[in-house]
């Protein structure tokens, strides 16, 4: 949390939220999802904020070394078909970014539990 004291009279102010997901793989044994929701303003009006919540995620020993996971893009994967974790943790972001915005008393910035650009976010 950043925040700007270079506060201008101008009336029309954008507010950029871009979403990021990355995975590493575990040594075979899983995957570790960390999503990043950062927002700023346009022009640099008051904060920028980023908040990153993460997964470990354990594969089924069986069925560990029946994929090539370096061969698979799994920020995608999880971008389009992971909402069993990535719903939990752009609730607790939301939640969290809801918090922090009216820590000074002013209404709090509420965005969809989404992540920007999935599947969800298009319907």
């Amino acid at each position: 949390y950043d925040r700007i004291e270079n506060i201008t009279s101008k009336e029309t102010v954008l507010v950029n939220c871009t979403d990021n997901i990355t995975v590493e793989l575990s040594e075979g044994i899983g995957v570790k999802i960390i999503i990043t929701r950062s927002l700023a303003f346009e022009p640099e009006e008051m904060f920028q904020l980023s908040i990153a919540f993460g997964a470990d995620l354990k594969f089924e020993p069986q069925k560990a070394d029946e994929y090539n996971w370096s061969e698979i893009n799994l920020a995608e994967e999880f971008k389009d078909n992971g909402s069993f974790v990535t719903s939990n943790l752009m609730s607790r972001i939301s939640l969290l970014l809801a918090q922090i915005t009216s820590s000074y008393g002013q209404q709090p910035l509420i965005l969809p539990p989404i992540v920007a650009g999935s599947s969800e976010s298009q319907v």
